[in-house]
């Protein structure tokens, strides 16, 4: 029986490049998406979120492990420690969008660049860097960079912008960082608009996470 793996997302543009990711890098397993949309509704400009928010998160991942999840992977990175704490007791392997991206940035070199379309999150996705570097004893170098009308361009419907822009400030900031990390789940077309040389040291959410939640599932 292929291992159900529930997808949970914040934002309707993070689904399609997870199942990508899943249908090419683990396509044996059996994806389940689930969008709750007023999750980032209620999320203020500047991060802040809900008081309600952990009970919240923690209801969404009890449903997801009643449904027959082998597996869950959370997908929007501005809420990192809310998914920590509503993880506590939930008996399946949970992982957030950004975990495994950061370790696999610490090991890719000293230098990492983020890149975000999302300002909000970006001192979320920081602190993951930062506490990868930590287990794995390293200090590396992190710079950040927000790609300010990306996200504007996607909601709107013009992904060619979204991803052009992106591409555009990777080639302008990248090209002395060891790992360029895009902090969103849905800026991972980006990669392929890219010069190989440049996307070759690109790494993504989705990418990343289906990888390791088929390790922690014991898929292989």
């Amino acid at each position: 029986m292929n291992p159900r793996i529930y997808l949970l997302h914040a934002y309707r543009f993070s689904v399609a490049p997870c199942e990508e990711a899943f249908q090419r890098l683990w396509p044996q397993a059996e994806t389940i998406r689930l969008l709750d949309e007023g999750l980032y509704a209620d999320a203020g400009a500047d991060g802040s979120l809900p008081d309600n928010i952990v009970p919240r998160l923690a209801s969404l991942f009890r449903h997801c492990v009643l449904s027959g999840a082998k597996g869950i992977v959370f997908t929007g990175s501005t809420f990192g420690p809310a998914v920590e704490a509503a993880r506590a007791g939930i008996e399946v392997p949970l992982l957030k969008a950004d975990e495994a991206m950061s370790d696999l940035a610490v090991k890719q070199g000293q230098r990492i660049l983020l890149l975000a379309t999302a300002k909000r999150a970006m001192p979320v996705i920081r602190r993951n860097l930062e506490h990868a570097a930590k287990a794995a004893g390293a200090s590396p170098e992190i710079g950040e960079v927000w790609v300010e009308n990306a996200q504007a361009a996607n909601n709107a419907g013009r992904a060619a912008e979204h991803d052009r822009l992106i591409a555009e400030a990777a080639a302008a900031h990248g090209e002395s960082w060891d790992a360029i990390v895009l902090g969103q789940m849905s800026m991972a077309p980006a990669r392929s608009v890219m010069p190989a040389e440049l996307a070759a040291r690109v790494l993504t959410s989705p990418d990343a996470s289906a990888i390791r939640i088929r390790e922690l599932v014991g898929a292989g």
